[in-house]
């Protein structure tokens, strides 16, 4: 399920974008100043363009000491820079604002969007079917009759787990409302190719259509994993995608049994070919720009509805959530994001005083952003202890920085800590928290 190191990553990518939009922001004000000093070509009399120049040049001096400092500029005797400088001020603080809005949305939007994927993947086996389907026909309308040598593909067609799922109310109904099926181009080829390329030639595939038992060591090394940055939380607890071995034996006879090698064989498929193989990672990371950090929850939400859908599941068994308590996470969110935007001019001067012999201008932006997080988190949520901060963030630098970051955040964090606990910046309560600890 959602952790908290995840939503950490998400909001850091929101600010960092929203930073970048800032800084584009400020050219765009800058230039609307030096277009209000462009000559008139047009007119009955010629401008003084020394004169134009030393005007705008002016207003920009003026516009970045105001960026600076955030200080209301003073009026000058020229009324037309005055207008050129509060016109720019204007349009960039309308600007940033809107940015502010938009890559927050963003954020959320981003974060939810890991649940519509658990949906979208859980409809991927009856797209399989299709596709099967459609180029079965096809080759039997080539052929005039099917090949000899065509894979038997009846076992699969007729799996009474991809049945049970399929029938699940509550995934119809958010497949139809939220538009989760596979019907792009572009998903169906790769579903075709993923079969004919990787799962028609492997050994357990065959071993399924032919009807003969699974093996336990060939199933349990599909639970290979390795873990990301976004699967362990250490103030949420390890929510790691790990799966428990499959049982080396299925029950004796009956329905059951058929089902449950069904079900095993399913969550086979998606640990092998989903959340492993060449071309479904390779689309799905096509059409998601974040695939590879959402991979691990939604894996563990995948792996966990197969784990719920036992052979007496009905209809109406409820599908994961994508967090035990998501309107908790996302105001955790929101806040971090919200305050860290606000905080920013004040955790600017603290880290450019904890930054001996280095020019916080100098320091990469990322770092940046990553110490403002943590700065506001230490100082605004009380229940999260001052060294799973630390250290949170850390482990976020490691992946999403510099090689030099770790030691960096490190070390800032660790003496702006000590200095905010002192002043009573920082405190902490709640169970097992010592205040300033």
């Amino acid at each position: 399920m959602l952790n908290r190191r995840l939503l950490r990553i998400k909001v850091m990518q929101s600010l960092y974008a929203y930073h970048q939009a800032a800084g584009a922001d400020l050219g765009l004000a800058q230039d609307r100043i030096a277009e209000a000093f462009e000559p008139d070509l047009n007119a009955e009399v010629a401008p003084d363009r020394r004169q134009l120049e030393g005007q705008r040049k002016l207003g920009e001096a003026r516009f970045r000491e105001w960026h600076r400092t955030h200080e209301a500029p003073e009026k000058t005797d020229d009324k037309a820079v005055d207008e050129a400088l509060n016109d720019a001020i204007r349009y960039y603080q309308d600007q940033v604002k809107k940015d502010a809005k938009f890559f927050g949305g963003q954020l959320l939007a981003g974060a939810e969007s890991i649940h519509d994927q658990y949906l979208h993947l859980l409809n991927l086996p009856a797209s399989l079917l299709q596709v099967l389907e459609e180029d079965n026909d096809r080759e039997a309308r080539r052929r005039l009759g099917p090949r000899e040598n065509a894979l038997d593909t009846s076992r699969l067609a007729g799996s009474t787990a991809i049945a049970k799922l399929m029938a699940n109310e509550q995934l119809q109904s958010l497949t139809i409302r939220r538009k989760l099926q596979w019907l792009g181009t572009e998903e169906l080829e790769a579903l075709r190719r993923a079969w004919r390329d990787e799962m028609s030639g492997h050994p357990t595939v065959l071993a399924y259509l032919k009807g003969q038992p699974l093996a336990a060591a060939t199933l349990a090394t599909a639970d290979a994993e390795t873990d990301s940055p976004a699967e362990t939380d250490a103030d949420g607890g390890d929510e790691a995608a790990t799966d428990e071995a499959p049982a080396s034996t299925l029950a004796a006879s009956g329905e059951e049994a058929e089902y449950e090698a069904d079900l095993e064989f399913l969550r086979f498929l998606y640990k092998e070919f989903v959340f492993r193989g060449v071309e479904l990672p390779r689309q799905l990371e096509s059409d998601d720009l974040n695939w590879e950090e959402n991979r691990p929850i939604v894996r563990n939400l995948v792996l966990k509805t197969l784990k719920m859908l036992p052979y007496a599941a009905t209809d109406q068994q409820e599908l994961m959530n994508l967090s035990a308590n998501w309107a908790d996470d996302r105001e955790f969110a929101e806040t971090l994001y919200q305050q860290t935007l606000a905080d920013d001019a004040k955790a600017e001067a603290l880290i450019a005083g904890s930054v001996q012999n280095w020019d916080v201008e100098r320091v990469a932006l990322l770092d940046k952003i990553i110490l403002k997080m943590a700065l506001c988190e230490m100082q605004l949520f009380r229940g999260i202890p001052v060294k799973v901060t630390i250290n949170e963030y850390i482990e976020i630098s490691k992946v999403y920085s510099t090689p030099k970051s770790k030691q960096f955040v490190n070390g800032v964090l660790d003496k702006l800590a000590q200095d905010l606990a002192a002043s009573g910046e920082i405190r902490k309560s709640g169970r097992g928290l010592l205040d300033n600890q």
